[in-house]
């Protein structure tokens, strides 16, 4: 027989751990909270007014309710109170109602708070937090079911898989445990989601066609790969590879998962690709949003949320038109330089561009690793200039993947992901290679300054990484215009940091430029001037060179995901007048650093407030 308590002292002691083990049993949840919020003070500034540890406490709550978002945010010691790491999010229709129920209350509280009384940050805060909550509270009452879940584009279908593949963590075998839970609940909540497509078809809300065929390739792809070489089992038997089990531990594990693919996972997905073919029946004629139920109220507000501006649609047209004709003059001037004629098209001449043999890469595996160490080389060599322009350089290290095969016909030509907030997980930027000649060398600086650094690494690495923060000011909101806007003007600072010298080099610079400019009016051109997908292609191929097959994604993005392609030419010239303003009025005094300071440590801000937090930078340094 065991000696539990060898002294009065013990049996207090083991009798205090009983009663606290069977309050946890109880009220879990209440100490996961407690917990969090001790372990968030690593992460941020803890609160020191009334709004922010409101503000705070919000992030909180929602994070509690998202076991998704705790693997996210790498809080793995959560685990024993929350079992997260098994779980996925609630995705039902009832769950979105209580959210609603939820944001009600939270508005109320928001709008109890008076500016007034308000410290500047906290000001800036509340300016922030309103702006947003207006545009989630139009979200929820007019527009809560326009976006399809299962679309080409970042569609739940991909990104469950995704999750399990790229966050969930496996460091023991509990947790390889609990990623074969994970692979089961996909079943759960695949079927919350399916209800959601089945009311936005009650309520008339299809997409174009050629989403739904987009789909069904990538589902066709996830239900019939072989289970043994399916990412889901390829990536989990790699991961268990690297922990400390036995063989025989393994191949219980291997055979568990095997299982649960093949009973749960490509059975659930076989009913949501009969869903989507069923859909695709009824299809919309048209591609822009202006032909769905209160299309045009709808792309309103898609570029509100995204450029965090007013601006018309007619207008951000116009902006784009101009931003175009002035991008194309100079790389005419630059391409009349190198010898050529510039009297033939553009189109001619980027097609001649595109299919040059100096700037492809072989169409092979190595080819592709090729084009994944030039990225790296790139980066590199970014790193070593960056101390001259920022004050602040990220922890978190970068790296670069492809885009998983089972997604990149359909991906966009790169994205990025952020490191988890514990550092365990680097940045990561993915390349897209599925079409090889796509990837051209003189364009390839122009993409890793966006997507690693000075781009979107940068930029939320350093935004996670700041202490100054409080934790709202860091996760309470997201917008495109900022980040993306940061990531394109980025762009234009390498250039400037002399990190492009070759004239082919900067074309491709100037072509990503116009890349983002063409955008304004495409994507306008869509969802306000009722242009068809082959137009915009065509537009796309003649004034940006994309090749076709890059062109067709693009425009395929754009049109599941209205608005958010104008936000990076927008967010790019408010910092870009920002910094001229700056300039202008220190002269002497203006120093790029602290410029850059002042953009990059406030968190991530619609323009407006970014605008307020730089004069209070300049007024500070006059």
């Amino acid at each position: 027989m065991m000696k539990f308590f060898t002294s009065i002292g013990g049996f207090l002691l083991g009798s205090l751990l009983l009663a606290f083990l069977i309050v946890i049993s109880f009220n879990p949840g209440f100490f996961a909270k407690a917990a969090m919020k001790q372990g968030v003070k690593d992460l941020a500034t803890p609160a020191t007014n009334s709004l922010d540890k409101f503000l705070d406490n919000e992030i909180i709550e929602s994070a509690l309710k998202s076991p998704e978002s705790l693997t996210n945010f790498g809080l793995d010691d959560l685990d024993f109170l929350t079992n997260h790491n098994e779980k996925w999010d609630d995705y039902s229709i009832k769950a979105n109602e209580d959210a609603y129920e939820d944001f009600l209350e939270y508005e109320r509280r928001l709008n109890s708070f008076d500016a007034n009384s308000l410290e500047r940050s906290a000001k800036l805060n509340l300016m922030v937090a309103k702006f947003s909550a207006e545009n989630q509270k139009r979200q929820f009452e007019s527009f809560e079911y326009h976006q399809g879940p299962f679309i080409q584009f970042y569609g739940s279908h991909l990104g469950f898989v995704d999750f399990m593949t790229d966050t969930h963590r496996i460091g023991d075998q509990k947790d390889a445990e609990d990623y074969i839970k994970r692979v089961y609940g996909i079943s759960k909540a695949i079927n919350e989601l399916m209800e959601v497509e089945k009311l936005r078809a009650d309520r008339g809300l299809f997409s174009p066609k050629f989403v739904y065929e987009r789909s069904l390739v990538q589902l066709e792809i996830l239900t019939s790969t072989d289970t043994l070489n399916h990412p889901l089992y390829s990536s989990f038997k790699n991961k268990i590879g690297e922990i400390s089990i036995n063989e025989a531990q393994a191949n219980d594990l291997l055979k568990n998962l095997e299982k649960a693919i093949n009973e749960s996972f490509k059975p659930t997905y076989t009913e949501l690709t009969e869903l989507i073919r069923l859909h695709s029946q009824n299809a919309r004629e048209h591609d822009g949003v202006w032909s769905m139920p209160n299309g045009e109220d709808y792309y309103k507000h898609r570029l509100k949320i995204y450029t965090t501006t007013d601006y018309s649609p007619d207008e951000i047209h116009e902006i784009g038109l101009k931003l175009v004709e002035s991008i194309q003059s100079e790389i005419r001037s630059i391409l009349e330089a190198e010898g050529y004629d510039v009297s033939r098209p553009l189109a001619t001449l980027y097609d001649e561009l595109n299919n040059d043999p100096r700037f492809l890469f072989e169409d092979s595996d190595a080819g592709r690793q090729a084009i994944l160490d030039e990225y790296t080389r790139i980066q590199n060599e970014t790193y070593k200039i960056l101390p001259q322009y920022f004050n602040e350089l990220p922890i978190a290290e970068v790296i670069v993947k492809r885009v998983p095969i089972f997604a990149e016909k359909s991906a966009a030509g790169g994205y990025y992901r952020g490191p988890s907030l514990d550092g365990s997980r680097p940045g990561v930027w993915y390349a897209n290679l599925y079409d090889i000649n796509a990837t051209q060398t003189f364009k390839m600086p122009a993409l890793s300054f966006h997507e690693a650094v000075p781009g979107h690494h940068m930029q939320i690495a350093l935004n996670q990484e700041n202490p100054n923060q409080t934790l709202w000011n860091k996760f309470g909101y997201r917008t495109s215009a900022y980040s993306e806007g940061w990531a394109l003007y980025a762009e234009r600072l390498a250039i400037e940091a002399g990190l492009i010298n070759d004239p082919f080099e900067m074309i491709g610079s100037l072509q990503s430029e116009l890349f983002r400019a063409a955008r304004l009016v495409i994507d306008t051109g869509l969802h306000a001037k009722k242009w068809t997908r082959e137009e915009a292609i065509v537009y796309m191929m003649d004034n940006v060179g994309e090749v076709r097959s890059e062109a067709q994604s693009e425009i395929e993005r754009y049109i599941v995901w209205p608005g958010q392609a104008t936000s990076y030419m927008i967010g790019r010239v408010k910092i870009l007048e920002l910094r001229e303003r700056a300039k202008n009025e220190l002269g002497n005094r203006f120093d790029i650093k602290d410029f850059h300071s002042a953009v990059l440590m406030n968190g991530i801000l619609p323009l407006t407030v970014l605008e307020a937090v730089v004069d209070d930078y300049i007024i500070e340094n006059s």
